[in-house]
């Protein structure tokens, strides 16, 4: 059969990977700036009248269709966030359903949609919206079937990437999961079957049959799609693993972001997708990871991105189609607002910066820092979040832990603990306690600090503590951040009278925590949406947003709202703190700045000067250059971004200049 050709295989030789290759990007379509379209075809049948794709949709419908013939077997959607991969996709399934000899073959006729938690309800009633006479069927939850005919009765089955991890995990067993206690293998399978988008790092599976939810690997899907697919990047994680052994004719990864801080992420894609001979990871680390690795990026970089414009479609909104810009949006206005401390707030910083700073001295000259990735992350963290608040360096950092990556390129063996949650789990359990401030070893286990950070985590502390205001509320101490934020907030309310609404992003749940009662105070009616809440909640609050005249504001982390959220009813967002990566950042923004918008977006990024968030800006220009570089073939310098930029974010006015290495 035609789709065996695309099955994964083990290593092959150096002619059959030559030949594998030209195979690949033999009779490839290179999407053409100056092109004819026809818009006969901006109608689907099967669409809802009125719906009328765009000229870039157009051709993405048939670009999508070309990548069904033959011996393709799908590709990579890449557009921009806003640029309507789900349309695109919508319309690839409502034009290309199964035929006869499909079903003979054994092939549902189902497509299966695979994709965070908090996007399986906004996909069915996207597809609702706009096609006609589509069974959908939202797979998630304790209550969904176990029957597989039930799953092939559907047009269209949604699901998340956490409930296929689980139910992999019932149809092929870990041989090590096996060996454990029935108490462990029950938690495991609890935590497995919730609603959050958590992963982890598994071992090696092997096939059985066991009791319970596996009705997803009991089905041969006609076509699955992977949204927001930069969700399997770690190859090693349940997620990825899961994915990638679900059965499918035609297989789709829709990304804006197909590749974020590692090129070893692209490594995921191109497996699920069986696209030979990259799916090999052998064959991938050789000819593409270890090349850019060791500082010999260009012909890596070429090599990828041959196979790349085989197999990938992507289109930005500032691309120019025909002559005219492939999607009229709003403005967008990109603001970056300094925010100055108080005098204490700049004492505090100044301690803690030298406290971390010795502490890190102290590392490098015993030259262990490389050993230690995850203790000057954690560093790292604690800097940051005095720049937001002084009580937030108090706090226990696994509060906020993900805020920490991503952590910084490792030996080739560590990346099955790519997760920063591994390690920090490894940490408490081999290292003994630490200090909750500069990760140095406690002899004691009754204090959460050493000597030298005790008073600092008390200074944090005092800042916890609310006290009476003239306006007899209750509130702590604010911060040059809170204060900014409540500034710009009362700006939009005055410009627009209270019309317009905005999103408030932060990387540190605890700072979310922090800002509610402020805006309680002001008056500022607001929704709340964060990875601990639960999907209903969290449902509940984006119909708060979007419907509620009087809700002006929503609170998002950064981690659980960056990506697939459509909020065109907000015009205005405030990033409260900076991201590592300039493209996450981008994912965020495009949850207001996409199509549908009608009003001009206003962003705001609040960054304190003079302190470790100045020099995230210059790592986040070195990032952009990294991620042009690997989406459009180009030669780049600073490939690498090892532990050396990671102790410059300590130190003010570092500079690498290894531009000609």
């Amino acid at each position: 059969m035609s789709h065996e050709a695309y099955v994964y295989e083990p290593r092959m030789s150096a002619t059959e990977t030559e030949k594998a290759l030209r195979a690949l990007v033999e009779d490839s379509i290179t999407p053409d700036h100056d092109i004819e379209i026809d818009m006969e075809e901006a109608i689907v049948e099967g669409f809802q009248d009125g719906i009328t794709l765009l000229p870039h949709q157009v051709l993405g419908r048939t670009w999508m269709c070309d990548k069904e013939t033959g011996k393709k077997r799908g590709g990579i959607l890449a557009d921009d966030m806003g640029l309507g991969k789900t349309i695109q996709t919508l319309t690839r399934i409502v034009d290309g359903r199964a035929k006869k000899s499909d079903k003979a073959d054994g092939w549902a006729a189902t497509t299966l949609v695979v994709c965070p938690v908090a996007l399986v309800s906004q996909w069915a009633s996207e597809i609702a919206k706009m096609a006609v006479g589509l069974r959908v069927i939202e797979h998630h939850g304790q209550s969904r079937t176990t029957d597989p005919l039930k799953l092939k009765a559907a047009h269209v089955v949604v699901t998340s990437y956490s409930i296929v991890a689980s139910e992999y995990a019932t149809f092929a067993p870990s041989a090590k999961d096996e060996s454990k206690s029935k108490s462990k293998s029950k938690k495991a399978a609890s935590q497995s079957d919730s609603d959050s988008d958590s992963d982890e790092v598994v071992t090696k599976k092997k096939l059985g049959r066991a009791k319970g939810k596996d009705a997803l690997f009991r089905v041969k899907w006609f076509r699955i799609v992977l949204d927001e697919a930069h969700n399997i990047k770690n190859r090693n994680t349940k997620a990825a693993i899961a994915c990638c052994e679900l059965d499918g004719k035609f297989r789709w990864c829709l990304t804006g972001t197909p590749y974020v801080r590692s090129m070893d992420e692209l490594f995921s894609l191109l497996k699920f997708l069986r696209v030979r001979p990259l799916n090999d990871w052998q064959n991938f680390n050789e000819q593409i990871a270890q090349p850019i690795k060791a500082g010999r990026p260009v012909r890596a970089l070429k090599r990828l991105h041959v196979v790349l414009q085989s197999i990938m479609l992507r289109r930005t909104k500032d691309l120019v189609l025909n002559g005219k810009p492939i999607i009229s949006l709003p403005p967008r206005h990109l603001s970056v607002i300094q925010c100055k401390f108080d005098s204490d707030e700049q004492a505090f910083y100044n301690t803690l910066s030298q406290r971390m700073t010795n502490e890190l001295d102290k590392l490098v000259q015993a030259n262990e820092a490389s050993k230690n990735y995850t203790h000057v992350l954690l560093m790292l963290l604690r800097l940051r979040q005095a720049c937001n608040h002084p009580s937030l360096v108090y706090k226990d950092y696994r509060i906020d832990s993900e805020a920490a990556e991503p952590r910084p390129t490792k030996n080739d063996d560590d990346e099955d603990a790519d997760e920063l949650a591994t390690l920090l789990g490894q940490m408490g359990v081999s290292n003994g306690k630490k200090c909750q401030l500069c990760q140095t070893d406690l002899t004691s286990s009754d204090s959460d600090h050493c000597l030298d950070c005790t008073e600092i985590a008390a200074k944090a502390r005092r800042k916890s503590v609310a006290a009476p205001t003239a306006r007899d509320h209750n509130l702590p101490p604010d911060s040059a951040k809170i204060r900014k934020l409540l500034e710009i907030l009362r700006d939009i309310d005055e410009r627009s009278e209270s019309a317009e609404k905005t999103i408030v992003f932060s990387q540190f749940t605890s700072m979310l925590d922090l800002i509610e009662p402020f805006l309680t105070a002001e008056g500022i009616k607001f929704a709340r949406y964060d990875g601990s809440m639960t999907k209903d909640k969290r449902e509940a609050s984006l119909e708060k947003i979007r419907n509620s005249k009087s809700t002006r504001c929503i609170l998002i982390s950064f981690k659980a709202g960056s990506t697939g959220l459509n909020l065109t009813c907000c015009n205005n967002v405030v990033l409260v703190d900076m991201w590592w990566n300039p493209a996450l950042e981008d994912q965020a923004f495009d949850r207001a700045h996409r199509f549908g918008q009608k009003r001009d977006v206003n962003i705001f990024k609040l960054t304190i000067p003079e302190t470790v968030e100045e020099r995230i800006l210059e790592l986040q220009e070195k990032k952009r250059e990294l991620t042009k570089a690997a989406l459009s073939g180009e030669k780049m310098k600073n490939m690498k971004l090892g532990m050396d930029d990671l102790l410059a974010l300590f130190r003010p006015g570092a500079h690498h200049d290894d531009d000609e290495e």
